[in-house]
């Protein structure tokens, strides 16, 4: 008998030693994927002096305006007429600065393969294309050298310089951005290294129609964005912070695909809603209900969401699905595991890793296919709607 309890403690302890093995290389390699991402601490939302800009980049190439807008270049005729000189308005009186407390948000669209440039006295643009920009980090222009655009004036604050048409960005707009930029880096710090010493560009329009004569974009548009150039498209409204919200994230968390060879339209789109759910405040007003026929069972093959690469031309009801179960899927792989899991994930695919073969990587078993994936997010939903409905 006491022959089978020291054999019986014997494989206890090499069980158990065999445990803190697998224990010890796992945190060790977390640790080490840790170590590879830059942490940024949020910053206060009161402007300091801003941090020192790279001393150069190169000036995009001479070549044919895009087809969505013109390019920035000053016009021998000039469409908007040169304002007044700008006067200073009295502290917070610009209508930019004001959000509505029941923003509820605007349609969804797939805007990614208009990158607009900036030109304030360019004609009205032909209807913009849907081909896939060739987008780099060489077309940028350092915001400390940039001329001000005829009828705009500019702020510089931390991390934004801000052309604003006709009078100077309030203080409020200002503060609403720079805090922005804080909750941002609480997700996308490590995709965006580069936002704690370079600044982006924010241009705002007096309102829609000057917007949308430069930039090209339609009617429900309310924001625009180029990731490669680091710029920002709004005009003044009471959406402003989730849309900003919305259009900050492709910057900062798109960017970090512009060197690899993938860059997914579900997981940039589903991380743009998501933070301008949480970290905005502003969630559209289609997004419960969509969310609920995800709860119920609607949506798409989890292969058939991860392939689309373009939404024009779909009915809304089919786009706003397609974007609150991106949003879902997304809020579910961040949750579901550690922050480093999701960076390597995107890392993998930035590096043309399948999706399958980058899930496995970074979240390991079960996760084997993608299939796996949408059977645990699907198991996930039904949970949330069965404790809705136990606390009815």
């Amino acid at each position: 008998m006491d022959v089978l309890l020291r054999l019986r403690v014997l494989i206890w302890l090499v069980v158990i030693s065999l445990w803190g093995v697998m224990v010890y290389q796992y945190l060790g390699e977390e640790e080490k994927d840790a170590s590879k991402m830059k942490h940024i601490a949020p910053y206060a939302a009161v402007p300091t002096a801003p941090a020192p800009l790279p001393s150069s980049y190169d000036s995009p190439p001479p070549a044919a305006p895009p087809q969505d807008v013109a390019s920035y270049a000053p016009s021998p005729v000039p469409v908007v007429p040169p304002p007044a000189p700008p006067v200073t308005p009295a502290p917070d009186s610009a209508p930019n600065v004001i959000p509505s407390g029941d923003y509820v948000g605007t349609a969804p669209d797939d805007r990614r393969p208009n990158n607009p440039e900036t030109a304030p006295v360019a004609p009205p643009a032909p209807p913009p294309s849907r081909a896939r920009p060739t987008r780099s980090r060489e077309d940028r222009t350092d915001s400390g050298d940039m001329p001000t655009p005829a009828g705009f004036v500019r702020r510089d604050s931390r991390h934004f310089t801000v052309f604003s048409e006709q009078y100077p960005a309030s203080d409020r707009f200002i503060e609403l951005i720079e805090n922005l930029h804080s909750n941002l880096m609480l997700d996308l710090a490590p995709f965006s290294p580069w936002a704690s010493s370079e600044r982006t560009l924010i241009f705002l329009f007096k309102n829609q129609d000057t917007y949308r004569r430069v930039t090209g974009r339609p009617v429900w548009s309310g924001g625009a964005s180029s990731v490669g150039k680091r710029k920002l498209y709004v005009y003044e409204s009471e959406e402003l912070p989730g849309i900003v919200a919305h259009e900050l994230t492709h910057i900062y968390f798109d960017g970090f695909f512009l060197d690899g060879t993938t860059d997914p339209l579900w997981l940039s789109e589903g991380m743009a809603t998501l933070v301008q759910v949480e970290r905005g405040l502003a969630a559209p007003n289609w997004l419960r209900e969509n969310l609920e026929k995800l709860e119920a069972g609607e949506g798409y093959p989890i292969e058939k969401l991860t392939g689309v690469t373009s939404t024009a031309g779909w009915p809304d009801a089919k786009v706003r699905l397609w974007y609150a179960q991106s949003y879902s899927l997304v809020r579910f792989l961040i949750r579901t595991q550690y922050r480093s899991s999701f960076y390597k994930f995107s890392a993998h695919l930035r590096d043309g890793r399948p999706a399958p073969e980058a899930l496995y990587r970074a979240y390991g078993a079960p996760y084997t296919r993608m299939v796996a994936l949408e059977h645990a997010w699907r198991y996930e939903l039904s949970r949330a709607s069965m404790a809705k409905l136990g606390g009815q």
